[in-house]
């Protein structure tokens, strides 16, 4: 019998981050530091803050490095959506080996890593007159804050008023501050 003595880990990396320009899909990079004779396929778990299916497609979980070959990857692609969002990450975590050779382990170290997906989105805020208070019956003076596209977190404004007017006089004085709602 001849006994094969040979051992390999394997880890992960981001190759690339995404981003919702052009869009550009997101790489992680699975390395196995020695080739096998068999292919080895491995399980994973995905998490962070991007959503699978809003942010980017969902992943199936399963990479496979094939026989002879030290490397593969997994492409996160990224959906181009209307939302105005923060940098969200995809965290890609090595879980298991389901074939390999015997020899073959998940380096511990390694096994974890997370790739940004960026945002192309913008937006801006306007404020508008939309009525005219009115001393005598209590007609309340109306702006309008619009906002050109919607966010996935609140959009909170701090706003400052001037004119003639005094307020806690003539007006109601204001909160100092207007949200609109994700």
């Amino acid at each position: 019998d001849i006994i094969d003595n040979d051992t390999a880990t394997v880890s992960i990396a981001n190759t690339t981050d995404g981003d919702e320009t052009g869009p550009v899909a997101g790489v992680f990079t699975v390395t196995q530091t020695a080739a096998a004779s068999v292919d080895t396929v491995l399980t994973y778990s995905v998490g962070g803050t991007a959503t699978s299916g809003n942010d980017f497609t969902a992943l199936s979980g399963t990479v496979t490095i094939a026989a002879g070959s030290t490397t593969a990857t997994i492409n996160v692609a990224t959906i181009d959506d209307a939302l105005v969002e923060a940098t969200e990450d995809v965290i890609v975590t090595l879980t298991g080996i389901t074939a390999s050779d015997p020899q073959v382990t998940i380096n511990g170290a390694d096994d974890v890593a997370t790739l940004d997906i960026v945002d192309n989105d913008v937006a801006t805020v306007s404020i508008a007159h939309t009525a005219d208070g009115k001393e005598t019956g209590s007609v309340s003076g109306v702006f309008t804050v619009k906002q050109t596209a919607a966010a996935s977190v609140d959009t909170v404004l701090t706003d400052s008023v001037g004119g003639s007017a005094t307020s806690g006089t003539d007006f109601t004085a204001l909160r100092g501050t207007v949200t609109i709602a994700a």
